[in-house]
Order: C-alpha cells, then structure tokens, then sequence
C-alpha cells in the first residue's frame, strides 16, 4: 500500500513502508501540515534548485522540525552544503545510486535547465516509484523499466514537459499505476486522454491538489 498527496508543481508527500517522504516541496507544504498528516518526515529529496522545487527557507524549517535525510542534486548540494549537517546530505548525480532508511535510490539525467538536474527511482519494499521532476523525456529512463508507481511531468510551468513528452515517458517506464503532476488540470487530462487513445496497459490517477490518496499496489 503506497499513499500520496500532491501540492502542485512536482511537490509529494510519499507514505511507503511506514516512511514519509517529501519530494520537492519548494515551499508548497506548511510544517503544521505536515504534523497533522504525517507526524513526522524522514527524508526529502530535491531533483534540483528552482523555485517551487527547492525553498531553502521551507528546508530549514524541516531540518528543525524533523531532521530528514536530504537527497539532493548538485544545484540544492552547492546552496545547501555550508549549513546542514553533513551525516543526513546525500549528493546524487546522473548514474549514481545510494541506500537510506531501506530505500535504494538512483538518479538519472532530466530534461531540464539546472545544475545536474536529476530524476528519482526509489525502490522500497519490493516497489518501485519514480519521480519525474519536471523533465521531458529522455531515453535512459528505459533503464528503470518496469515500474509500479510513476509521477510523471504533464506540462506548465516546464519548458520541456507537456502532454506528449509524458506519454513518451510513461512508454519507456512501462509503469502499473501513473500519476500524471507539474501541470494544469487540461494538461493532467490530456495525459489520461493519450494513454487511453494509446491502448497503454497503465491505471492512470488524476490527483487533486492537497488529496491523499492511497494505492493498493
């Protein structure tokens, strides 16, 4: 069972394992949110440095409220590297894999402006979840093939993702479940439009901002 909950733009709170994960928050979540949601946070993950990804006033009150674990690409490490605690930051680029809490992560290119841009593969508990970023397509993402949950960029404010771009990503992650995010609400239905049209053997979930939503998968 995976729940989620999805604040806009690519920012998710992921509950796997007993696990909460936030995954570019920016600055869309409030700490008395989170408390009443989830408790407690154990990591945050950033796949890269622009606003409504990365807030490092947002991460600052995190660190103490929570301490998590900080995963993050090579534009949030250069910004961030001064004033954490370097026994929770964990660098990852393009290529590279770690392992935190019983999660394995590994970190592909995106498709996107930035410094290292990356997107995520997390695999916990016999699942495997991928965090598309804001990215467009790309073929590495063959790599992680198959998939049982992906959060995949449907369109605005990203300059690479778009409707099309996502069905394209969704072919090379062969996903069970996608959850189109990182666009307005046309975008996220033309993306359950295309893979329908497409005959793709994938459930598709149309999120609404601020809804938690479990998954029996």
């Amino acid at each position: 069972m995976i729940s989620f909950l999805w604040k806009g733009c690519s920012a998710i709170l992921l509950r796997v394992q007993d696990l909460n994960l936030l995954m570019d928050p920016g600055d869309h979540f409030a700490i008395e949110e989170l408390h009443s949601i989830a408790a407690w946070v154990d990591a945050v993950f950033y796949t890269h440095e622009h606003t409504g990804h990365f807030d490092p006033d947002f991460l600052s009150s995190l660190i103490r409220e929570f301490s998590p674990y900080m995963i993050v690409n090579k534009g949030v490490f250069r910004t961030i590297r001064r004033w954490v605690d370097w026994d929770r930051l964990i660098k990852l680029k393009e290529g590279e894999s770690t392992e935190v809490l019983g999660i394995r992560v590994h970190a592909l290119r995106a498709v996107h402006p930035g410094v290292h841009p990356v997107v995520f593969l997390l695999e916990i508990g016999g699942k495997a979840i991928f965090h598309g970023d804001s990215s467009g397509f790309s073929h590495m993402f063959e790599a992680f093939s198959p998939v049982d949950l992906a959060f995949v960029p449907s369109g605005s404010p990203s300059p690479n993702a778009n409707p099309k771009e996502a069905v394209r990503i969704i072919r090379a992650l062969v996903p069970r479940v996608v959850v189109p995010f990182h666009g307005d609400s046309s975008e996220l239905q033309e993306v359950e439009k295309r893979v329908r049209l497409a005959n793709l053997n994938t459930e598709v979930v149309l999120p609404e901002p601020g809804e938690l939503i479990t998954l029996e998968i």
